[in-house]
């Protein structure tokens, strides 16, 4: 795997964790699926914005 890829790597997981850790900041939902959909959802949401 090359520097480029790992980076890439590194910046997509340093979005998924802002995005939790805001979630759990403004959420009372105590269900980690739940959570883990959540986030899931606003990330895939993210990604058609890019792509579009």
């Amino acid at each position: 795997m090359s520097n480029e890829e790992k980076i890439e790597i590194a910046e997509r997981r340093i979005i998924e964790l802002k995005t939790l850790i805001n979630h759990w900041k403004t959420s009372h939902i105590s269900s980690r699926r739940s959570t883990v959909d959540f986030v899931e959802a606003i990330l895939a949401d993210r990604q058609e914005t890019k792509a579009a």
